[in-house]
């Protein structure tokens, strides 16, 4: 077993020698890998959503993870993204719970406002438009690991199209 580790250049996390790509960030660690659209420009990245080969046209990093233009709106929070959101609790557990019984690892995610305020006045309730960066602040965020966002939004779609 060798005993030198190897690192990403970019995310510094810990990478096999013979990977393709980093596992943590999308970085191309081979040369000559060329982009899937583009076939005579080099790769940069390997989108983690859906693992196509991306060069900077096709691609770029959102929070320090490498997706492709189609996947680059999510939301990414600690190498998770997020499909969908709402106020609604019990709704999102059972979307959770769905993904859950198909084997997937969903997460609840909220940065929720609490409404106990300790005397001072909690200003993000009271925000006009309720964004902040694009996102909802009272939103609880269902939230997957990369690799399992497509599969999930084929799981979920139908019973979202029955809720509108």
């Amino acid at each position: 077993m060798d005993d030198e580790s190897l690192y990403c250049s970019n995310c510094e996390a810990q990478i096999i020698s013979d990977d393709e790509y980093c596992s943590h960030c999308g970085l191309i660690l081979l040369e000559e890998k060329k982009c899937y659209l583009h076939k005579e420009d080099e790769a940069q990245g390997t989108c983690l959503i859906c693992l196509k080969l991306c060069c900077n046209k096709c691609g770029l990093f959102v929070n320090l993870v490498y997706l492709c233009n189609v996947h680059s709106s999510y939301e990414i929070i600690e190498g998770m993204g997020r499909i969908y959101g709402s106020s609604d609790y019990l709704e999102l557990s059972f979307y959770k719970e769905i993904l859950e019984k198909e084997g997937m690892h969903p997460f609840l995610y909220s940065r929720k406002s609490s409404p106990i305020s300790l005397g001072n006045v909690d200003y993000s309730l009271f925000r006009v438009s309720g964004e902040s960066d694009g996102h909802l602040i009272n939103e609880i965020k269902l939230m997957l690991p990369l690799s399992e966002i497509i599969e999930a939004e084929k799981i979920l779609e139908p019973l979202m199209n029955d809720i509108d």
